[in-house]
């Protein structure tokens, strides 16, 4: 018997960006683990609610409607969650937009929207999530989900680098400011993941994944389940003793010193919003 799937049992976990992607794949293994209940958290409330219908056949799952940059939408994201499952244990953070330009090529919209989502984003949900815990003493986890960019600049990912870098440094304020809460509070570094949006020519091309995927030394990309086990991971009990830390699972990638420099050329100019955080 695999132990486990009840190892989260009674635990309760939200999960933004969660109704596609690495987001679902966390959800799922969350209720394949035994988790007491799932909050699917995603503005796209259609494509939650099926993802939250579909995940019901393993375990307790809401969708609840979230916009990651707005206040209000936060805060009624966690009362949500209370008031279904009567308690909050963790947060993950996968909610994430993409824009692939140049500096000179980017409004400032454009700038905004992706901080707004991948930075201000997880600190409302952690703040939120944090003030929850201490209110009732729960003795939690947050988990961002950054990626290999937060580490290495990158041509065209002028705003995707730098609200990830900075995620990266929100983490580890968090760990020191609730660790004496009991809170811990972690991130997970994706590299390339082989996710459904990933393998749409218009958002990232075939050729590029190849030159990328050369530069992997296990040579083959990622999977949204090699995501999920890590973010489950810092989440348990194994990881009690971890906090403020970046666990990058990116096959090796970051193990050399590889520059996207070359492979500008295979980015197009279209600027685009899907929820694949890496």
């Amino acid at each position: 018997m695999d132990t486990r799937s009840s190892e989260f049992a009674g635990r309760v976990a939200i999960v933004t960006g969660a109704a596609t992607g690495i987001g679902r794949e966390i959800a799922a293994l969350f209720l394949r683990r035994g988790s007491a209940g799932v909050v699917i958290a995603d503005i796209d409330t259609a494509r939650a609610v099926a993802t939250a219908t579909e995940l019901q056949s393993i375990g307790p799952c809401i969708a609840i409607e979230t916009d990651v940059s707005d206040e209000s939408s936060v805060a009624a994201m966690v009362k949500g969650c209370r008031e279904a499952f009567g308690r909050v244990d963790y947060l993950v953070t996968s909610a994430g937009v993409h824009l692939h330009k140049l500096v000179v090529n980017t409004s400032r919209s454009e700038w905004d929207r992706q901080l707004a989502v991948q930075l201000t984003g997880p600190f409302l949900c952690a703040r939120e999530v944090a003030r929850d815990m201490i209110e009732h003493d729960t003795r939690g986890a947050i988990v961002n989900i950054v990626s290999a960019a937060a580490r290495m600049g990158r041509v065209k990912g002028a705003a995707h680098c730098a609200s990830k870098a900075g995620l990266t440094l929100l983490t580890q304020v968090l760990a020191m400011e609730l660790g004496p809460h009991g809170i811990r509070a972690n991130a997970v570094g994706p590299g390339l993941i082989d996710t459904e949006s990933q393998r749409d020519e218009m958002v990232i091309s075939t050729a590029y994944k190849e030159a990328y995927k050369k530069e992997i030394p296990l040579g083959k990309l990622g999977e949204p389940i090699d995501i999920a086990e890590a973010v489950l991971f810092l989440c348990s009990d194994a990881a009690r003793w971890l906090t403020g830390q970046t666990l990058y699972v990116d096959g090796g990638f970051l193990a050399g010193n590889l520059s996207l420099q070359g492979l500008a050329d295979l980015f197009d100019e279209t600027p685009m919003a899907h929820r694949a955080p890496n």
